[in-house]
């Protein structure tokens, strides 16, 4: 516990350092003063579509569980998303946001095997959109990305880990190999008996999602409404400060963008995900301290609405939620 609280609070000081930084290059006080000279109302739509984006999530969900004939309300998956992305806020790489599943079950009363399944085919599909705007971006940013040497690898590795996690996904879902390695771990001796009680569960999962395969469809529908308006809300955040760039850019950037958030150096890719799209928009002209402001607002205001979820969070218990202490009398993994 303690070695995970000091490594938590490294995260997210190197996370701050690299946000000073930032900052000094951009020069503080110049930042300062383009924030808070920022339109009001450009940000107000900024945030209103942040939380919009988040309700499509909750959208996806609620579907995936009602076509797999399970009653769970829309309020409790609307709790357990804004719980879920408090919790990635907080963890690095965005792990935290695997309690979604955890939370969902409980409020729901829904078997955790369904509300895994339900937080990993919108997971896979989120990735899967995204993997294919970044190829796409592409064909946009070839010209500014040949003029700065290196900046295409920012490009691949977005492509890399938006790609591998969909496939990722997609294995455990419908694969038999997890299962038969799963098979093959429970004849070891010292972690046999510890494999053996989740095979079952396992098997489940997959059963269940096999069965969630028909919602595909609409929760890509949902998710693709889910990047665009996170795009326009980056989109809305630079309008607020007085960039002024074409709308279909932010789709692209975004998704680049978004990525790096996933990255375990430190806490959902505080301070690299803001170098990165800093990086990016100075490929168009944006200045340093313009793109600086962006990027800080983007990341304020998304954690802000995340907030949301802290009353579900409260409601359960943090001991229970990120300890995961108890689960077994939930009848949970």
């Amino acid at each position: 516990m303690l070695k995970r609280a000091l490594l938590t609070i490294l995260q997210f000081l190197i996370g701050i350092v690299i946000i000073l930084i930032l900052l000094q290059q951009a020069d503080i006080e110049k930042t300062i003063g383009i924030l808070l000279k920022s339109e009001i109302k450009h940000v107000v739509i900024a945030s209103i579509l942040i939380f919009a984006a988040s309700l499509m999530i909750v959208l996806s969900f609620y579907l995936i569980l009602s076509s797999l004939k399970y009653k769970a309300s829309f309020i409790s998956c609307f709790q357990a998303n804004f719980a879920g992305q408090l919790a990635s806020d907080l963890t690095p790489g965005r792990a935290g946001y695997f309690i979604t599943p955890l939370v969902m079950s409980i409020l729901s009363k829904t078997p955790l095997e369904a509300c895994l399944v339900a937080t990993i085919v919108s997971g896979m599909v989120d990735f899967f959109i995204r993997a294919i705007l970044t190829v796409l971006s592409v064909a946009y940013l070839v010209s500014p990305i040949e003029s700065i040497s290196g900046a295409h690898w920012i490009v691949f590795a977005s492509a890399f880990i938006l790609a591998t996690s969909a496939i990722s996904f997609a294995l455990l879902l419908w694969s038999d190999k997890p299962r038969r390695l799963l098979l093959k771990l429970r004849g070891l001796k010292r972690i046999g008996k510890f494999i053996d009680q989740y095979i079952s569960r396992f098997e489940a999962f997959q059963k269940e999602g096999d069965r969630a395969k028909k919602s595909l469809i609409p929760v890509f529908l949902a998710m693709l409404s889910t990047c665009f308006l996170d795009s326009m809300a980056l989109y809305f955040f630079s309008l607020s400060v007085g960039v002024e760039l074409s709308p279909m850019l932010f789709i692209f950037i975004y998704s680049l963008v978004s990525s790096f958030t996933y990255l375990p150096f430190t806490l959902a890719g505080l301070g690299v995900q803001e170098g990165v799209l800093t990086a990016l928009l100075q490929l168009f002209g944006v200045p340093l301290a313009h793109g600086v402001s962006i990027s800080l607002l983007f990341r304020f205001f998304y954690t802000l609405t995340d907030f949301i979820g802290l009353p579900a969070i409260l409601k359960i218990g943090f001991s229970k939620v990120f300890e995961k202490t108890d689960i077994k009398s939930e009848g949970n993994f």
